[in-house]
């Protein structure tokens, strides 16, 4: 029986029960070989098929829509404020009435 180089507990959220598993040193470096030849191969997949380009009307058109958009929030944001105010204003006045009619 083989030694084992690395032993790995498992533990599923799903799943109570523990998992164990022993790796032996062959094992460990194929899954090593496996991990550095995928990422050799993942870098030169990047290099062979670079990052698409965004066409510069699309992006200028979606930079002037942010825009847009900010200037609408902030228009927004301002109209919350003076609505805000107003129900405040409303709400005196209603207890203003409360109290008048609750005198006489």
């Amino acid at each position: 029986m083989k030694t084992t180089a690395w032993n790995l507990i498992v533990m599923s959220p799903h799943n109570a029960g523990l998992q164990k598993l022993s790796l032996s040193w062959r094992g460990g470096l194929i899954l090593i070989a496996a991990f550095v030849f995928a990422f050799f191969a993942t870098v030169a997949l990047f290099l062979m098929y670079p990052h698409l380009q965004v066409n510069e009307f699309e992006h200028a058109r979606l930079a002037a829509e942010n825009q847009i958009l900010k200037v609408e929030n902030k228009n927004l944001i301002l109209k919350i404020h003076k609505l805000d105010a107003q129900v405040v204003r409303v709400e005196e006045r209603s207890n203003q009435v409360i109290a008048l009619t609750q005198i006489d």
